[in-house]
């Protein structure tokens, strides 16, 4: 495994649509044995099915309209990273697994989002779409409880709206971070998820959300999955100066993908508590 942390080749994981308890436990899981150098640093593109909801970590779930969710078999989900919530259905979603002691990260959570935020801003733009980062200083200032309601520092904009929403954490002495490019946006969708005290702040909501916000089906012809997440891979590869060679989780993956799924991601005392509530009891 050591050779593959200074070798230049890196893990590529090209995954077919699952549940989100699954596709946070994946994420988890990677990052876990990143972190243990049970496995090599590691790149994958998923997607989801049914469609999802996700929360930021500390997100509150008086936002989210529970009954909407059931009754348009959306899937909910607390992820492990901040933010707000996003709707994950027609989009291409990546997440990056890598060691914290890799000589050339950025120990700053800032700043290596900022180097990864060029690999993605340059596989967009071997697509034509004209991706720039979000100048430094920037806050999001988002007025809603959605994520793409506003650019951060170093988050990916184009035609001055927000194009890719991400979110990073170190834990485990691993830094992981995923994302999500829309492919359509879905603001009418997502906004029929969240709770509101009236119509008139729905549609204001929704509103705001629509000039602030950009999908990859508004600044291309009929996007793909699958001609955008090799681009992706491409951008990043060509950053970071490495390669990924196509591989699938380990058998320790799996085993501890399935237990945070069932006893973390797909339970109700992570997803609908939250962690404020649970650090009170």
């Amino acid at each position: 495994m050591a050779e593959e942390l200074v070798s230049g080749r890196w893990r590529l994981l090209v995954d077919g649509p699952a549940r989100a308890s699954w596709n946070m436990a994946v994420d988890e899981a990677i990052m876990t044995m990143v972190g243990r150098k049970e496995a090599p640093p590691t790149l994958r593109i998923y997607r989801w099915d049914p469609p999802a909801l996700s929360l930021g970590y500390f997100q509150r779930l008086e936002e989210v309209d529970l009954s909407a969710c059931r009754s348009r078999g959306v899937d909910l989900v607390r992820r492990p990273t901040g933010g707000r919530a996003i709707l994950h259905d027609e989009e291409v979603t990546y997440s990056l697994s890598l060691p914290e002691d890799l000589p050339w990260l950025p120990r700053g959570v800032t700043e290596a989002y900022r180097l990864i935020a060029g690999g993605l801003v340059r596989g967009l733009r071997s697509l034509g779409v004209p991706a720039e980062m979000a100048p430094a200083g920037r806050r999001g200032g988002g007025k809603t409880a959605a994520c793409f309601d506003a650019p951060c520092t170093y988050e990916i904009v184009a035609r001055g709206r927000k194009l890719v929403g991400s979110a990073q954490m170190r834990r485990m002495r691993a830094v992981l971070q995923h994302g999500s490019f829309p492919l359509r946006l879905q603001a009418e969708e997502l906004f029929d998820l969240l709770h509101f005290n009236s119509p008139r702040e729905r549609a204001l909501g929704q509103e705001l959300f629509a000039a602030k916000a950009i999908s990859l089906g508004e600044l291309l012809d009929s996007p793909r999955f699958d001609n955008v997440w090799p681009a992706i891979v491409r951008g990043l590869g060509e950053e970071l100066g490495v390669d990924f060679d196509r591989g699938s989780l380990t058998p320790a993956e799996e085993e501890l993908a399935r237990g945070l799924a069932r006893e973390k991601y797909a339970n109700d005392k992570w997803n609908l508590d939250g962690p404020r509530r649970r650090k009170k009891e």
